[in-house]
C-alpha cells in the first residue's frame, strides 16, 4: 500500500514497518518545537504557522493529535509570530510538561477528529466565587477547546486573571471539545454541587411559591427533559411572560432559572438594542437570538419588554414598530427556534403589543404579585439569615409591613443594619482604627432598629394608596362586639379558608357595604378588617375617582382595580361611595357610566387570591342600586351610634394611656355623652387633655411628662362640645332659611 506520510525521504512513498499513517485518513507531518507559550487559557494548544495550516487542512481551533508515547489531542491555533518557519511549532506550558517535550524536540502532528462535548463537569478551586454565567462566558473565550480526560483547564476572567479548573467529568468520556451547546456543571473539592454566594437560586426567593412552581414547570422542565414533550406529541412552551408590580422579583426569578438549569443565559435590555441608525436595532436583536440558537439549550431574558416592543397601533416612533415586528418574526419565524426559551418581564403588560401575547410566542403569562403576610415573613427570613439578630418577632414585623414587596423588605433590612451601626458606634465613618473582633461580635441588630427603619420606609407597590393601619385592629375598636362577630364569621373566616369554599363550590365574599352616621367609625372598621385579614390594603375616596374629562373617571376605576389584582390578596377600601349618587353633576349619564364601570370591574374580579371591596356610606339609600346587588355590595353592615356601655369603653380607651391618668368614674361621662358618635368622643377626650396640658405647662413652664384628668374636666369638655354643636346647627338652619 502506498504511504502518504510526509516525514519520509522524498521519492520513497512505500509503506514502512514503523509507519501506520495508512491506517488514518489524514497525513502526518514532522515539526520542531521552538517556543513555549505561557499563560495560555485553555486545556492544551499547538501554535502552527498560518502558511502550513492549509497543508494540514486545519482551521483555527480544530483538534490536532500529537503522536508519541505521551501523545494527546490539543487545539490548533495560529502562531502569534507571523514570520515563524513553516516547520516550527510552539506548545503551551501545560502540554510541554505533560508530553515531556523540550525545546528543539521533533514532534509529529496529524489532524484529528473530535466530537463535541454534551456536558462537562469542572471542579472549582477553593477561594473563588464565580457564578455559572461568569464561568460560561469564560468558556466562550476558548470555544473549541479540546478536553483531554482528567486534565485541567485554564480560564481567564474579564480582568485577565487565569484560574485553573480541574476537568472532573465529561460526556462522552472520550476526547471531546467544548462547543456552544455544551452544558456546564460545577462541583467543589468534595465533589458536591458548587454553590456561589453571588448566584440566585429558587431557595433565595420568598413569598412566591406558586409563581416559582409555574416557572419551573414551563421553563425548567422543557430545557432539562424535552423528551417528555416529544413523547406526548406536543411542542414545549417557547415563551413565558412575567408581569407584576416593580420589585416583586421578576428579574430575580429569571436569574434563578438560569442558575438552576445551568443553560446559556442572555439578558437583553431595551436601551442596548435601540440604535439611531436604520436597521441597527433589528440587527442587534437578531444577533442576540442567533447567539442563543448557537448555544442552545439557552434562555433569552428580555427585561422591561414593554419598552422594547410597545403596541404598534399607539407607538409614535418608527423604530419601535420595526423592533416589535422583528421580535414577532424571531419568536414565530419559519425556522424552528430549537431549545431556546424566551423569558420576558414587565410591569405594564397592557402596553405590550397584543400579537406577542398569544400561544406560540408567549405561551404562558405568570403574575408575580405582592406577597401576603406569610410570604413577607419568608422574605424577611431570607434577608436576615446572615444577619446577627437579637430578639425579633418576625410575625409581628411581617404584619406591620403590608404592601411591601421583596425589594422593599431588602431595603428595610439594610436600613435596620445601618440603624444598628449608628446605635452601636455613631460617627464610625470618621474612625480610622481597625475594628476589633469583640466589637464585631457585639454588633447585633435589635427589634428597635427595625422599628426605626420602618419610620422612613414606604412600600413601592402601593405608594399611591398608602394607608396607616397602626391605629386599626379589633383591639382599637371600642364596642361593636356584635358587629365584629358578624365580620369575623361572615367575611374574614371565608377569606382565610378559600380552599374549603372551593371544594364545596361556594363563592367567597367579594363586597361589604358599611353604613352609619358620620364619625361612628366606618373607616376604622374597614381598616380593622384589612389589618385582621393580613391582606394588602388600598384605600381611596370615591370623589378621587371622578374627573371632569370624558372617560377619565372610567379609566381611573380600571387602573384602580388593575392594581388591586396585582396586589392580591387585597382589601380595597372605597370611602364615601355614596358620593357617586350625590355628586351634584348635572349630567346623570356621567354618573351612570362611572357606576356601570365600577359594576363591570366588580363582576370581573377573577383572581386566584381573594379580593374584598369594602365601601362606606352614610345611608344605603344614597348608594346606586346597581352597586347594592348580590355579588357586589350584597352584604351590608349598619353601624349605629354607640350605646352607653360602648361610650364607656370608648372613654376608657382614650383616657387610659401610659401618660394620661383619669381620676374619676367613667359611667358619668358615658351618660352625659348621649347621642354623640365615636369621633365626637375622641375629639372631646383630645380637647380635655389639651386643656389640662396647657394649664400644667403654664404653671411649670416645662413640658409635663404625664397629665391627670378629673371627671369634672371631662364633663366640662362634653358641655363645650354640645354647645358648639348647637351653635353650628342654629347657624346652618338660619342660613338655610335665608
Amino acid at each position: 500500500m502506498e504511504c502518504h506520510c510526509h516525514d519520509h525521504v522524498p521519492g520513497d512513498w512505500r509503506s514502512h514497518e514503523d509507519c501506520d499513517c495508512h491506517k488514518h485518513e489524514y497525513p502526518t507531518y514532522s515539526f520542531v518545537v521552538t517556543k513555549v507559550i505561557d499563560d495560555y487559557p485553555g486545556a492544551g494548544a499547538v501554535f502552527i504557522s498560518t502558511a502550513f495550516m492549509d497543508n494540514l487542512g486545519l482551521s483555527d481551533g480544530d483538534p490536532v493529535e500529537v503522536l508519541g508515547p505521551q501523545g494527546c489531542v490539543v487545539q490548533a491555533k495560529c502562531h502569534p509570530n507571523a514570520w515563524i518557519d513553516t516547520r516550527m511549532v510552539s506548545f503551551d506550558r501545560e502540554t510541554m510538561d505533560k508530553t515531556g517535550f523540550q525545546l528543539f524536540s521533533q514532534v509529529k502532528l496529524r489532524k484529528a477528529v473530535c466530537t463535541a462535548a454534551e456536558s462537562v463537569t469542572l471542579q472549582a478551586p477553593s477561594g473563588i466565587d464565580f457564578t455559572k454565567q461568569q464561568i460560561r462566558s469564560m468558556l466562550d473565550k476558548v470555544d473549541g477547546m479540546v478536553l483531554t480526560g482528567s486534565d485541567s483547564i485554564n480560564l481567564q476572567t474579564n480582568r485577565g486573571e487565569t484560574i485553573r479548573f480541574r476537568i472532573f467529568e465529561t460526556e462522552p468520556d472520550e476526547i471531546c471539545k467544548v462547543s456552544p451547546g455544551t452544558r456546564i456543571r460545577l462541583v467543589d473539592e468534595d465533589g458536591e454541587e458548587y454553590v456561589s454566594s453571588k448566584e440566585t437560586y429558587f431557595k433565595d426567593i420568598g413569598g412566591l411559591k406558586e409563581a416559582v412552581r409555574k416557572v419551573r414547570e414551563v421553563v425548567q422542565l422543557p430545557l432539562r427533559h424535552p423528551e417528555i414533550f416529544y413523547r406526548l406529541g406536543i411542542d414545549p412552551p417557547r415563551g413565558v411572560l412575567l408581569h407584576g408590580p416593580s420589585g416583586t422579583g421578576k428579574t430575580l426569578i429569571a436569574r434563578a432559572v438560569a442558575a438552576e438549569t445551568g443553560c446559556w443565559f442572555k439578558s437583553v435590555v431595551g436601551s442596548e438594542i435601540m440604535d439611531k441608525y436604520y436597521g441597527e436595532s433589528e440587527a442587534k436583536l437578531r444577533a442576540a437570538f442567533e447567539d442563543a440558537f448557537k448555544h442552545a439549550p439557552a434562555i433569552i431574558f428580555i427585561d422591561e419588554i414593554d419598552a422594547l416592543a410597545p403596541r404598534r397601533d399607539t407607538s409614535e416612533g418608527e423604530v419601535e414598530r420595526r423592533v416589535t415586528a422583528q421580535l414577532l418574526a424571531l419568536m414565530d419565524g419559519l425556522e424552528d427556534r430549537g431549545a431556546v426559551m424566551v423569558l420576558a418581564a414587565t410591569n405594564l403588560p397592557n402596553n405590550l403589543d397584543p400579537a406577542l401575547r398569544r400561544p406560540g410566542r408567549f405561551d404562558r403569562e405568570i403574575i408575580i404579585g405582592v406577597p401576603d403576610v406569610v410570604g413577607r415573613r419568608e422574605i424577611i427570613e431570607i434577608h436576615t439569615r446572615d444577619m446577627p439578630l437579637g430578639p425579633l418577632d418576625l410575625d409581628g414585623l411581617a404584619d406591620k409591613i403590608h404592601g411591601f414587596v421583596g425589594a422593599d423588605i431588602k431595603s428595610l433590612c439594610q436600613e435596620a443594619a445601618y440603624e444598628a451601626l449608628r446605635r452601636s458606634l455613631p460617627g464610625l465613618e470618621d474612625t480610622e482604627q481597625t475594628l476589633s473582633e469583640d466589637f464585631l461580635e457585639a454588633l447585633v441588630v435589635e427589634s428597635c432598629d427595625f422599628e426605626s427603619a420602618l419610620k422612613y420606609m414606604r412600600p413601592a407597590s402601593g405608594r399611591r394608596f398608602e394607608v396607616n393601619l397602626s391605629g386599626a385592629g379589633w383591639n382599637n375598636v371600642a364596642g361593636f362586639s356584635k358587629e365584629i362577630e358578624f365580620i369575623q364569621e361572615t367575611i374574614l373566616w371565608p377569606l382565610k379558608n378559600v380552599a374549603v369554599l372551593e371544594k364545596l363550590g361556594v363563592n367567597r365574599p367579594s363586597g361589604l357595604l358599611i353604613t352609619g352616621p358620620s364619625g361612628v367609625g366606618k373607616t376604622l372598621i374597614a381598616r380593622s378588617i384589612a389589618k385582621e385579614s393580613g391582606f394588602n390594603v388600598i384605600e381611596i375616596r370615591a370623589p378621587e375617582l371622578l374627573s371632569k374629562y370624558m372617560g377619565e373617571s372610567e379609566r381611573n376605576i380600571r387602573e384602580l382595580f388593575r392594581q388591586t389584582k396585582e396586589l392580591a390578596p387585597t382589601v380595597l377600601i372605597v370611602d364615601s361611595v355614596d358620593s357617586f349618587g350625590t355628586s351634584g353633576w348635572s349630567d346623570s349619564k356621567v354618573i351612570d357610566r362611572i357606576v356601570n364601570q365600577l359594576v363591570l370591574e366588580m363582576n370581573a374580579i377573577k383572581s386566584e387570591k381573594p379580593i374584598l371591596v369594602v365601601a362606606t356610606a352614610v345611608r344605603a339609600e344614597d348608594v346606586p342600586p346597581a352597586l347594592r346587588a348580590t355579588g357586589r355590595f350584597g352584604q351590608e353592615l349598619l353601624l349605629r351610634l354607640p350605646s352607653e356601655k360602648d361610650r364607656k369603653k370608648i372613654f376608657q380607651k382614650y383616657l387610659s394611656r401610659d401618660r394620661i391618668h383619669f381620676s374619676g368614674d367613667f359611667p358619668e361621662p358615658a351618660k352625659e355623652s348621649e347621642g354623640l358618635s365615636c369621633g365626637d368622643i375622641e375629639e372631646i377626650c383630645r380637647r380635655a387633655i389639651l386643656n389640662v396640658a396647657k394649664v400644667a405647662l403654664e404653671e411649670n413652664r416645662d413640658a409635663p411628662e404625664s397629665v391627670t384628668l378629673t371627671e369634672n374636666e371631662v364633663l366640662r369638655a362634653i358641655d363645650q362640645w354640645k354647645l358648639m354643636r348647637s351653635l353650628y346647627i342654629s347657624e346652618d338652619w338660619s342660613a338655610h332659611s335665608q
